[in-house]
């Protein structure tokens, strides 16, 4: 009799196993994640060293001779997953004729979405959902967000924070992206041209004539198929072979191996091992570090009681990984977390969440690469979400409005060069920063520090912020905080931790230090630009709008586009900005600085507290 999936797994992690065999559709989840870890290991392999190329280069230029085009479109796809709200608004709003293709199913979703409502209304912004259609992908909204880290063993005061407006929207992704699917089928952009969505489609290579198209070499059932594009949107995710051969084998420098389930039946009232309908937990910790590894919980409450319970850690790209072993600690470990005793899940929850922020020094010419001539890559292919929450739908819907925005015009003046595109990113600034504290996120070996450090690093860090305030807590959650505020946090730190200059120096590299201050002065340049921008924009505007203004800009579109994208970019990355500077005012939090016990004063906790006091408060 033929193993299963299962039976060969069961030896080695028997919780997976034994929580799997009651799993709708155990083994073609199985063999996704197999095929997750092995396409993750194999990334890892081909950027190993610089000096000898490993990975497998899929996009070239020439032009493609043995194989007819079936067909041509306005932009390809490749991957099915948050790719769609980037295809449906460029076929809704830009009329462009679009093609997804996925290797499984277009529109399947292996992870659960959290965002803010500020931040979701952007899909009304770009045109993509109705007010109604809005509310329909909403499971549930949350009053409270809880961020805790264990203090069991901690030589510092407990803290923890609770946000409002902070990943506080459960969004229903299956719902969200049938949507999008719904609207690219039923929508023509020529007439009798019609969009494409191809399941069960894999990307084998694509070759690039710089003056014309991208042809986009795909196989359907064993059965190779050529399709013809102007550009090819990369968004394979975490081991997209496009974002490997762009970035020479490494395409990421942090990666956070996510396991969960979506389940019912969890006890509900306020209790720490049940469910508060009313709370999402955003980051919590229960125990130390264990196999050089901080794991850390996540749990939100959707709809018809349904609840997802995440558990990650973050990781050097380096360091091995294992979704089969993740999910076997995540069954072991759920009881500790949550009352499991009537527990019946629906579906198990995965993937790899990677950041790419390459830490450059001013006089290095290596950065992250996301283009080629035709083809870009976009969301974790990209990887430029939060080093913190490593929430990518929330990194995607926030510069949606741009990327949509600024690709719209490349196609429509054909500056689709790699230097074109290489410059239509997510907004890099404040993650770039953050990428530094990520760091002390990540356990390391026994050895080099005590298991709880990663918790006592966390606590401190809690303290600084609530006695910063709601507003700089809830921007730094956001990837929005200001250089102002990120320095404020920085100088206030050593106030409660003066072990941290210690911690620091055995935690970040010379290099990454020094790369750490050229982000932040970069951040620095970006805020006094941002001030300087909009205090010029009011009197600079009406000048624009007056008749002898017009003719000169549309001349200048005309004349030299990629001058007029130039402006059009400056303006579009200042608006987002000028939209993450909205004032928000969440409500005073559930805890009390009363429960804070005074930290002792020393001369290096003095220099740190004079600091932070000089520091202009806003």
């Amino acid at each position: 009799m033929q193993q299963t999936h299962l039976d060969q797994l069961s030896m080695r992690y028997p919780h997976l196993a034994a929580a799997f065999a009651h799993i709708p559709q155990a083994e073609e989840h199985l063999r996704r994640i197999q095929d997750l870890n092995q396409a993750w290991q194999g990334l890892l392999l081909s950027g190993a060293s610089r000096s000898e190329k490993k990975y497998v280069e899929v996009v070239a230029n020439g032009i493609t001779q043995d194989l007819p085009a079936v067909d041509t479109f306005d932009i390809i796809y490749a991957g099915g997953g948050l790719n769609l709200l980037h295809a449906a608004v460029m076929t809704l709003r830009y009329n462009l004729r679009v093609l997804v293709f996925d290797r499984f199913t277009v529109g399947a979703i292996h992870r659960e979405w959290n965002i803010s409502r500020e931040e979701l209304n952007e899909l009304l912004a770009v045109g993509l959902l109705t007010s109604e259609e809005l509310e329909q992908i909403i499971q549930r909204e949350y009053m409270d967000g809880l961020v805790r880290f264990s203090s069991e063993h901690i030589g510092v005061p407990a803290a923890e924070l609770h946000l409002q407006d902070v990943l506080n929207i459960a969004v229903d992704a299956e719902r969200l992206t049938q949507l999008c699917v719904q609207k690219i089928q039923a929508h023509q952009p020529r007439g009798d041209q019609a969009n494409l969505i191809l399941h069960q489609t894999t990307f084998e290579r694509c070759v690039v004539d710089p003056q014309r198209n991208v042809n986009v070499h795909v196989s359907t059932h064993n059965e190779t198929h050529l399709y013809a594009a102007h550009l090819l949107v990369d968004g394979m995710g975490s081991t997209s072979p496009i974002a490997c051969q762009l970035n020479c084998g490494r395409p990421f420098s942090l990666v956070c191996p996510t396991v969960g389930t979506v389940a019912r039946g969890y006890k509900q009232d306020s209790a720490p091992d049940a469910i508060d309908s009313a709370l999402g937990e955003i980051l919590v910790t229960t125990e130390d570090a264990r196999r050089e590894r901080q794991l850390i919980w996540e749990a939100f409450p959707g709809r018809n009681e349904q609840i997802a319970i995440y558990l990650f850690y973050y990781a050097e790209t380096g360091q091995r990984v294992d979704l089969f072993e993740l999910f076997d600690d995540f069954f072991a470990l759920l009881p500790d977390y949550k009352d499991t005793s009537e527990v019946e899940i629906l579906k198990p929850v995965y993937g790899f969440i990677p950041a790419g922020y390459n830490i450059t020094l001013p006089w290095q010419q290596e950065q992250k690469v996301l283009a080629y001539d035709r083809v870009i890559s976009l969301g974790d292919a990209a990887a430029f979400q939060s080093p913190l929450t490593f929430c990518g739908f929330g990194s995607y819907v926030r510069n949606l409005r741009r990327i949509t925005t600024l690709l719209a015009y490349t196609l429509e003046h054909d500056l689709l060069s790699a230097s074109n595109l290489d410059k239509i990113r997510a907004s890099e600034a404040v993650p770039a920063v953050a990428r530094a504290f990520s760091k002390f996120m990540i356990a390391k070996p026994t050895g080099r520090e005590v298991p709880w450090q990663v918790n006592e690093t966390l606590n401190v860090f809690c303290r600084v912020l609530y006695d910063l305030g709601p507003r700089v807590t809830n921007d730094f959650f956001k990837d929005r905080i200001g250089w102002l505020d990120y320095t404020r946090v920085v100088l206030n730190t050593p106030k409660y931790y003066p072990a941290i200059y210690r911690l620091a120096l055995s935690t970040l590299t010379p290099t990454e230090i020094l790369g750490w201050i050229t982000a932040w002065l970069q951040l620095g340049r970006q805020s006094a630009i941002f001030t300087l921008y909009w205090s010029l924009y009011p009197l600079v505007r009406p000048l624009l709008a007056l008749p002898p203004m017009s003719p000169f800009l549309k001349r200048l579109e005309a004349s030299s586009p990629r001058q007029a994208f130039a402006i059009r970019r400056h303006h579009a990355l200042m608006a987002q900005v000028a939209r993450n500077r909205t004032p928000y005012q969440p409500k005073p939090e559930a805890i009390s600085p009363s429960s804070y016990r005074k930290t002792p004063t020393t001369a290096i906790n003095r220099l740190g507290h004079w600091l932070g006091s000089l520091w202009p408060h806003s």
